[in-house]
């Protein structure tokens, strides 16, 4: 009896060291290593290739060297970004575009609705956000953070011809 009663607390310190030390913690930052000033998006649309996006862009100083930025999640998509660093600090820019949906031909006849394509399911990304805020993922010093972003101002839509 005492022997499976010590192999009982044994394999339940075993787990919950594991659960304490061995899991990776990510944690949603409020406050990060670098400073945003500048948050803005907008929508397009360009009639010569059918496709329509939203190109995202933020601007910020950061004094650490060992500072990336990896992706940007905002309105439910998952941006890949490619930061600029200055000497002033840094612009990150990402762009998500899509083909303009086709309208679909509804017909009690199925064979004139030949030619439907299936439409496509947007994978959900795992944050809730509200449609003026995003999820910057960094790394600093080989550590990954998230860095909520709110407050981010829309302009104008633009109309490529």
């Amino acid at each position: 009896m005492k022997v499976s009663k010590s192999i009982c607390i044994q394999f339940t310190l075993a787990v919950l060291s594991v659960i304490v030390f061995g899991c990776k913690s990510q944690s949603l930052e409020t406050s990060a290593p670098f400073d945003i000033y500048e948050k803005t998006y907008f929508y397009w649309v360009d009639s010569k290739k059918g496709t329509e996006g939203t190109t995202i862009r933020l601007a910020g100083r950061t004094q650490s060297l060992n500072i990336s930025f990896s992706k940007l999640y905002f309105q439910n998509h998952e941006y890949t970004i490619v930061p600029q660093f200055n000497s002033q600090g840094f612009i990150i820019e990402g762009t998500f575009s899509k083909f303009r949906k086709k309208e679909m031909i509804m017909h009690r006849d199925p064979a004139e609705e030949f030619g439907n394509e299936i439409p496509q399911i947007e994978k959900k990304i795992p944050f809730d956000l509200e449609n003026d805020e995003a999820i910057l993922l960094y790394s600093i010093n080989g550590m990954e953070g998230y860095h909520k972003v709110k407050g981010i101002k829309e302009l104008d839509k633009v109309l490529m011809p």
